[in-house]
């Protein structure tokens, strides 16, 4: 598959890796969708030092689930599914209190083997407490462009905000996006092919686009 990989400061790169497998029996692997470059991106973009390895990138993602564990239930083939920006087992003592962040089991796509959400597809652990099921089909407009840009920072409008425990409010909230209420995808104000990421990494990092949509 193809997959955004991180080598350093400012160096991006679109490579071929293997495609993902199921390792664990709660594993399940995701055909992406949709997914973004995020401002926490930045961070290592601005300062990762420079490795041979690489590091894969992404971690907020839509996509379809193409296979699952054995021990994966609530979810088949076919499903499409939201991933919160880290996996959890969404049953240790921290993800009942609503702290998935924190879950004991839990981890960050990119590391530790698990590959990263900018690529063709995805291998998510812990795919029954991470995923969540969207009750629409894989072409529903759940994401679309938004006038946020240059005209809302002139008017010195911003928006600040921390590690938030998305697995959690990601149920209470679907409701209100699928009957429009609320329309989070406004924040995405321009789409890049898979093959542009490290475009897209750029124009974040110069402040030309305030969140990037990448499209495999």
């Amino acid at each position: 598959m193809r997959a955004a990989v991180m080598y350093g400061a400012g160096d991006v790169r679109i490579e071929d890796r293997p495609d993902p497998k199921i390792v664990d029996p709660t594993d399940a692997v995701v055909r992406t969708l949709a997914a973004c470059v995020c401002g926490s991106d930045l961070w290592p973009y601005a300062s990762m030092p420079a490795t041979d390895t690489g590091r894969p990138m992404g971690h907020e993602f839509l996509g379809v689930v193409e296979e699952t564990g054995a021990d994966v239930t609530g979810l088949t083939a076919g499903d499409l599914v939201v991933a919160p920006f880290t996996y959890s087992d969404n049953t240790c003592d921290y993800c009942a209190k609503g702290l998935h962040i924190s879950c004991r089991n839990g981890g960050r796509y990119g590391f530790d083997g698990v590959d990263g959400g900018q690529g063709e597809a995805v291998r998510v652990p812990y795919a029954a407490g991470t995923l969540v099921k969207l009750p629409v089909a894989a072409d529903s407009a759940l994401y679309e462009q938004g006038p946020i840009g240059p005209a809302a920072f002139m008017r010195n409008i911003t928006m600040t905000g921390g590690a938030s425990p998305a697995r959690a409010y990601i149920p209470e909230l679907l409701a209100d996006v699928l009957d429009g209420s609320i329309t989070p995808g406004h924040v995405f104000d321009k789409t890049f092919t898979l093959d542009r990421t490290p475009d897209a990494y750029r124009a974040m990092a110069d402040r030309q686009v305030l969140k990037a949509l990448i499209r495999p």
